[in-house]
């Protein structure tokens, strides 16, 4: 590892050690949809999926997009409905066929969420230049490509090979994460 390599290592190590920061980020990240396939599917991405629909759906729809059983899909509305946060409105094309849609209270909600983001954003990036902007973007999608090639069992078995005995349990197994 070069001194460089070493440097940006250790700079995004404190940048994730804020822990305003990574909630942040880990909040955005599952609110709009871009979470694991199991941690995108509760209540967040039920509201964010409303918010991109503000005709609404119906929970056969809901279903099916999120990838969920309907029970479940009824479950989490009723948990909504509950917090004020949707309604259920009948078809006005067919009586038997509930829309579901965003209340006054769920969009000010998601309103407001899309306002901190922003805010957080301005915070964060507000110091630098459209230029500096955009070359942090293209930098930080170069790093992604890198890091979507990661192995996670490449990193536990990191370490193996060296003495470690003067360290019981460091670098052995799952020692390290």
């Amino acid at each position: 590892m070069t001194t460089n390599n070493r440097d940006l290592f250790n700079s995004f190590g404190k940048l994730m050690q804020n822990r305003a920061f990574l909630m942040a980020v880990a909040h955005q990240h599952h609110f709009d949809g871009r979470g694991s396939e199991r941690n995108g599917r509760g209540q967040v991405r039920l509201l964010q999926l409303l918010v991109d629909s503000p005709a609404g759906l119906t929970n056969a729809e809901i279903a099916e997009i999120l990838d969920i059983r309907p029970s479940s899909v009824s479950a989490t509305l009723s948990r909504l409905e509950d917090a004020g946060l949707i309604v259920r409105e009948p078809s006005s094309r067919d009586k038997r066929v509930v829309i579901v849609r965003l209340s006054e209270k769920g969009q000010k909600m998601a309103s407001h969420r899309d306002q901190g983001v922003a805010d957080l954003a301005d915070q964060l990036f507000g110091n630098l230049s459209d230029d500096e902007q955009a070359e942090l973007q293209r930098l930080l999608d170069k790093v992604s490509v890198n890091a979507a090639d990661l192995d996670v069992q490449d990193l536990m078995h990191f370490g193996h090979g060296h003495d470690w005995s003067q360290h019981p349990g460091w670098g052995r197994g799952r020692g390290w994460f």
